[in-house]
């Protein structure tokens, strides 16, 4: 299990060593290029160019955090489909975040991944980054499917 403590290391990691971001980015587009284009870019427009920045953040955040704890196969497209399907089919029955957000605790087996996930994009008027509703929506599809993928693999 992904804890706290693991996801806030690897924050700090990419904080102060930027290059560690790219090397991840990188080697995510060349190895996992399907995660990251079904999970990612078909949403990238419609978020505003900070939301995709930080949803990329938290993306690579939990990606690298579960890399550093569990060896990663390369997600089928069958897989990545159907892990954001999970998350959506949340989200077209139910379009309020708090009550997303309830569901998705009882469905995701990480509460520490989801309070990282909830804690990073929860309305919050003394956070820098400006998230529009929709957006908000769209980044817990996001993280939520990603995070179902990488906690329901066989280890």
């Amino acid at each position: 299990m992904i804890n706290t403590q693991q996801l806030d290391a690897c924050v700090l990691k990419f904080q102060n060593q930027e290059k560690e971001i790219d090397k991840l980015l990188d080697e995510l587009q060349t190895d996992q290029a399907l995660l990251m284009d079904v999970l990612v870019g078909s949403h990238a427009e419609l978020l505003t160019e900070e939301e995709l920045d930080y949803l990329l953040f938290l993306f690579l955040v939990l990606y690298g955090t579960f890399k550093q704890q569990i060896s990663l196969p390369v997600f089928s497209e069958d897989e990545v489909i159907k892990a954001e399907e999970f998350s959506w089919k949340y989200i077209n029955e139910q379009n309020d975040y708090d009550k997303l957000v309830e569901i998705f605790y009882a469905e995701i087996p990480n509460q520490d991944v989801m309070e990282f996930i909830d804690l990073s994009i929860a309305p919050d008027d003394e956070n820098e980054i400006k998230i529009t509703p929709p957006g908000r929506l769209i980044m817990l599809a996001v993280l939520t499917a990603l995070s179902h993928l990488m906690l329901n693999l066989k280890t």
